[in-house]
């Protein structure tokens, strides 16, 4: 018989529970149904709702009474070494303006991407320890009906056909995003035992992914499933090694242009555009050889671009700009808190920890290859996989038992994460 979650079921008792239900599934329904579609119309969609979304869950813990539980959760969590880790990154983007090139322009982008990190830190907060599975069906859903369009729209295109016509750009962005979203659908499904139903999600996605006409989704697609078959049986020890590499690769991304300028210099033939791309970084640090340390200033890479001092054609990500922006103390800030993410993912537990680590490998590939991932939309996409995988993590109270466990030590593990569901 499966658990009730009294909280919610007294709701019809209490109005104010039950206003708190309401805002807690319109909040996301936003992040699970609307956001998966609505990004296929235009990118600006996802920076709009998410703070929309966000808002609503946590209006639905203050009316649940607990805005106090919040406030000492995120207090708790600040005291970590993460968080503090986090709280200084914070503070050096800040300082990093002192010596940024556009100033102005780089603190309205700062405090943007600080404030959609608040919101969604905050919704994760607010959420309640026990999900309904009528919420969480909704990201199934959701994925689903993503893919669907995207796909639909592809079929329309190749017959001729203008019933569903997307904007250029928006089908690979909404595909790299459907990705992200489409393992923790699964891992609710594998939850549920639908474990057929997980696979043609994953296969939908995937198809969506394969046949988009930019290609962005591939990439993340593909290592997504090395990784979901990697950390099937071993999740926890897969994801300590995915953390110390993920760390490796922002701590070693000028390491990586030294060896792109190598290859380009010795081997241009060979080499091939993209890697001539890559090495162009390495003629950036040997000009300016102190700002690996101490960075630019935040926003200065995108600065740089418009202005033509970094030239167009340049290799540029999320960990590239981080590291001509912050310099080597903001790399390694942010190689820490990747690193504990993924350490973290990797503990959730027999169901939900394989596809976890699925999407985070998913969204750091792409954050690690792909210029998109230096725009506002993917911060906001970041946001909305956090929330719904955290979101799918507490379903799982409505589970009876564990698969059994292949690997030493998770057996006796397992039956405290299921215990409020015997």
């Amino acid at each position: 018989m499966e658990a009730r979650d009294h909280s919610i079921s007294k709701a019809t008792l209490d109005p104010a529970a039950d206003a708190a239900a309401m805002l807690l599934r319109l909040g996301f329904a936003i992040f699970a149904i609307v956001i998966p579609s609505a990004t296929l119309m235009s990118r600006w969609v996802i920076v709009v709702l998410v703070p929309i979304g966000a808002v609503l869950i946590v209006l639905s813990a203050v009316l649940r009474g607990n805005p106090f539980r919040v406030l000492d959760d995120l207090r708790h969590s600040l005291a970590t070494l993460p968080g503090l880790t986090a709280a200084f990154l914070a503070i050096w983007a800040i300082a990093s303006l002192a010596w940024a090139p556009a100033p102005d322009t780089g603190a309205v982008k700062i405090f943007k991407s600080l404030g959609v990190i608040l919101l969604g830190i905050l919704a994760v907060k607010s959420l309640p320890q026990k999900m309904r599975a009528s919420n969480l069906h909704l990201v199934t859903i959701g994925v689903a009906l993503g893919a669907l369009l995207i796909l639909i729209a592809l079929a329309g295109d190749a017959l001729g056909s203008s019933l569903l016509r997307l904007p250029a750009a928006t089908p690979g962005r909404s595909a790299v995003l459907l990705v992200c979203l489409g393992w923790a659908g699964a891992a609710w499904l594998l939850i549920k035992n639908r474990r057929r139903l997980a696979l043609g999600l994953v296969g939908l996605v995937f198809l969506a992914a394969l046949l988009g006409p930019t290609g962005e989704a591939i990439l993340p697609m593909g290592v997504g499933l090395l990784v979901f078959a990697l950390a099937w049986a071993m999740p926890e020890r897969a994801g300590n090694i995915l953390a110390a590499l993920a760390a490796a690769l922002i701590a070693a991304a000028p390491l990586t242009a030294l060896i792109a300028g190598l290859i380009h210099k010795v081997a241009p033939d060979i080499a091939g555009p993209a890697i001539a791309n890559v090495a162009l970084w390495w003629d950036v640090i040997r000009a300016d050889p102190v700002g690996v340390f101490t960075g630019h200033g935040f926003d200065s890479a995108v600065s740089g671009r418009d202005t033509g001092k970094l030239p167009q054609q340049i290799h540029a990500t999320l960990v590239s700009d981080i590291w001509y922006d912050l310099g080597l103390l903001g790399a390694l800030a942010c190689a820490f808190l990747v690193h504990s993410l993924f350490r973290i993912t990797g503990r959730l537990g027999l169901e939900v920890a394989p596809l976890g680590l699925a999407a985070l490998a998913s969204a750091f590939t792409y954050t690690l290859t792909e210029r998109g991932a230096t725009q506002t939309w993917w911060m906001n996409g970041l946001a909305v996989l956090a929330i719904v995988l955290v979101s799918v993590d507490r379903g799982r109270y409505r589970t009876v038992r564990p698969r059994a466990s292949v690997s030493t030590g998770r057996g006796s593990e397992a039956p405290s994460i299921h215990a409020s569901a015997s």
